[in-house]
């Protein structure tokens, strides 16, 4: 959604100004129902109900580009190294089946279609396979908590992109922040809910347009605000039945095409550009989507003048089903750097201690 309506958000032009004032009145209407619903929320008209072990909220109040998935990934590697359990809860954006999935970790064979990055979604299989956690995936979070439950133990469940979703209750509300800093509501802007919604948040990350969101949040204690950036660690690619890392000094002497599906390629573009690869030539898709054999065709006609095709992590996995030349196809791994977030991290831990019952 978002790469479509930049240019109406940003009022770029007569026409893009023009789309704006139409979108405008929706943009109320919708804002309203926002309100309301949290007030209902608010009063305990509507309610919430919890897993039986800790919850972690981690979402953001616009739409998409602020990092929640790597923030998620972060989190649960931290827990993990602590020696916790963690479960992660996905909706599966844009995925086409409808049950309930639970993925669990690991990945043994190259995919020879793109039936579970289909069924599930390809941030959910991202963070199974290529990071091993376990991800409950559908709509109905608190159902597919139970299920991860029920099918394996868990000291703490990650709700990835939960803000909104208040049906399952938290125990902790990590806000992400990101470069849209101010704005509308949707359609006629990005944002899902007003920056109101602050009060909400336990934690704060921001990941984009920091001195914007400072002046935004100078009335909350220092201790709840962190700062994050998403940085490159390696490039890797499939070679027979397992993942090869490579150096990202291999950019800086390549010609490169970029791939990707995912809502804010900037920082992804950014990333290539500071180890000095050189783009000679993008392909942007819409965010989470699924290739074809045409899509595949395309890039490999536009792939002949580069040494390189560079995507994203959860891209290549939607990617690797197609034939490439080898170690053609890369992609690059990165991941979210928390400053000073051991506390972050211990508040996490306060929180699964109360649920235990053991403070």
């Amino acid at each position: 959604m978002r790469h479509g309506f930049e240019k109406v958000w940003d009022r770029r032009g007569p026409l893009g100004y023009v789309a704006w004032l139409l979108l405008l009145p929706l943009s109320m209407i919708y804002g309203l129902g926002v309100r309301i619903r949290n007030v209902f929320y608010f009063l305990g008209w509507a309610s919430s109900k919890g897993l039986p072990c800790a919850v972690v909220s981690i979402g953001n109040l616009t739409v998409g580009g602020t990092g929640k998935t790597p923030t998620t990934l972060w989190l649960a590697q931290e827990l993990g190294k602590a020696g916790y359990r963690v479960g992660i809860l996905s909706r599966g954006y844009k995925r086409g089946g409808k049950g309930p999935v639970i993925l669990q970790p690991g990945f043994t064979k190259p995919f020879l279609s793109q039936e579970e990055p289909f069924n599930a979604g390809d941030e959910p299989v991202m963070m199974a396979r290529l990071f091993g956690q376990r991800v409950g995936v559908g709509r109905r979070r608190r159902q597919v908590g139970e299920q991860l439950l029920r099918d394996g133990e868990a000291d703490v469940v990650l709700l990835d992109d939960g803000f909104q979703h208040r049906q399952l209750r938290r125990d902790v509300d990590l806000l992400l922040l990101g470069a849209d800093s101010g704005g509308w509501l949707l359609p006629a802007g990005p944002f899902r809910e007003p920056t109101s919604a602050l009060r909400r948040a336990d934690y704060c990350l921001v990941t984009g347009a920091r001195e914007k969101w400072l002046r935004l949040l100078r009335r909350r204690p220092a201790e709840t605000v962190f700062f994050g950036s998403l940085e490159a660690r390696a490039l890797f690619g499939l070679e027979g039945e397992h993942w090869k890392d490579y150096p990202l000094s291999m950019l800086g002497r390549s010609k490169i095409l970029t791939v990707s599906a995912i809502a804010n390629p900037a920082p992804f573009y950014r990333m290539i550009h500071d180890w000095e690869g050189e783009i000679v030539d993008s392909m942007e898709f819409p965010d989470h989507h699924l290739y074809s054999t045409s899509d595949w065709q395309r890039i490999n006609r536009a792939a002949r003048n580069a040494d390189l095709i560079v995507t994203t992590e959860k891209d290549i996995l939607k990617l690797v089903c197609f034939p490439f030349a080898r170690e053609k196809l890369l992609a690059m791994r990165v991941e979210m750097v928390v400053e000073n977030g051991a506390p972050l991290v211990k508040a996490v831990e306060r929180a699964i201690a109360v649920k235990r019952g053991g403070a």
